[in-house]
């Protein structure tokens, strides 16, 4: 019996951030599916629904808070899994990560990239923390 790969939506506008978090996932066994923007984003989720979702908040255009909105504004994509990994973690912005109903908030400076795919693996696998 296989078991099924589970998909995740990377969206980091980062390049050489986006290559190695897919990299990495990629070899830990998921599908990654990596965009940019908010916006590619969207356009990704009106036709798939991922396991999960690694949002960067701070992207071109459209932010990870307006993204958050919009996904959460919509029955098809309001109960999906996101997992917020940014630069910053301010009180106020992890607070409105989990007013839009973020599973964690990582702020990047604190964890290795090995250590947020450890974290990530946990948390699409249905263990918390």
């Amino acid at each position: 019996m296989t078991k099924e790969m589970k998909t995740i939506l990377l969206v980091e506008d980062d390049k050489s951030l986006n290559k190695i978090i897919t990299m990495k996932l990629e070899n830990a066994g998921y599908c990654v599916v990596s965009r940019e923007t908010a916006e590619e984003s969207l356009l990704y989720l009106d036709k798939e629904l991922p396991d999960l979702v690694w949002l960067d908040i701070y992207l071109p255009g459209m932010d990870g808070f307006e993204f958050l909105e919009k996904i959460r504004g919509n029955p098809k994509t309001k109960d999906l899994r996101v997992v917020v990994v940014s630069v910053s973690g301010s009180n106020r912005k992890i607070e409105l990560a989990e007013k839009y109903g973020v599973v964690d908030y990582f702020v990047k400076s604190n964890y290795r990239i090995d250590e947020l795919i450890s974290s990530v693996t946990k948390i699409i696998n249905g263990h918390s923390g």
